[in-house]
């Protein structure tokens, strides 16, 4: 349900070619039968709308509310609020106080999406109370929620309570990315080394000529204990050199 109590429009109408439906009676009551899905194929992190802030309870909050919305259906959501109004589901009102996008700032969006506000108005749900929104849209066929950015902060629709300030966040990184941070920072420093001898500049060489083929594993206990054991006397990147040449004497 939208704001002021109006019913928000779904795009599940049946397919049809002029006048004429391509689906049946009950194939189209399927549709309207279909649990919400999300998509995260055009989630991005920008300015005020980043996670790399947010605590295990908070990732915790936004699956379990992802879980619960999986049972319901976009209209049970939309116009029957089965959902309570703790959902706080609606359209991002673009015109509120201080907000810090609007909706042509989302440009990674297909244009035939982005320039559709009437059937595909981006809107919120509250992942709790005090821990942020989930904004989206829903899809075509009114079962799939791309979910567009997380809101951490509540900066989607700033509050009077909070005085409408916008507050700052921080881009969650992966691993490696963060490692190829680091590595950045390291350069910085050693750039300022006139001594083109120091062994630091030869080992940012290699660095940066092999970081495009890193690999990311995972072992069991057993077997990361015995890496363990293994690391002590023979470097990483030789292991895994020896046991794929033992894979192609095997192949």
């Amino acid at each position: 349900m939208g704001k002021n109590g109006k019913l928000l429009n779904l795009n599940s109408d049946s397919p049809k070619y002029g006048n004429k439906s391509l689906v049946t009676k009950e194939q189209e009551n399927e549709l309207k039968r279909r649990k919400i899905t999300f998509s995260f194929s055009y989630f991005k992190q920008i300015p005020n709308f980043q996670i790399g802030e947010c605590s295990k309870g908070w990732h915790i909050g936004l699956l379990e509310r992802l879980g619960a919305l999986g049972t319901m259906t976009p209209q049970e959501v939309l116009e029957e609020n089965r959902g309570s109004i703790a959902l706080r589901c609606h359209p991002i009102d673009w015109s509120a106080k201080n907000i810090p996008i609007q909706r042509k700032d989302l440009d990674w969006l297909p244009k035939e999406i982005l320039d559709n506000e009437t059937d595909f108005p981006i809107m919120q749900f509250s992942i709790t109370k005090s821990t942020g929104r989930i904004v989206g849209y829903f899809d075509r066929d009114s079962s799939i929620f791309h979910i567009v950015l997380l809101d951490p902060e509540h900066n989607i629709q700033p509050a009077k309570k909070t005085n409408y300030q916008i507050q700052p966040t921080t881009k969650g990184l992966s691993q490696y990315d963060d490692l190829l941070n680091k590595l950045e920072r390291i350069k910085s420093i050693v750039s300022d080394c006139s001594d083109k001898k120091c062994k630091l500049h030869s080992h940012i060489s290699v660095i940066e000529e092999l970081h495009d083929n890193i690999v990311y594993i995972g072992l069991d206990n057993d077997f990361y204990s015995t890496y363990q054991e293994i690391l002590k006397k023979i470097p990483l990147q030789k292991i895994l050199e020896n046991g794929i040449l033992v894979s192609m004497d095997n192949a």
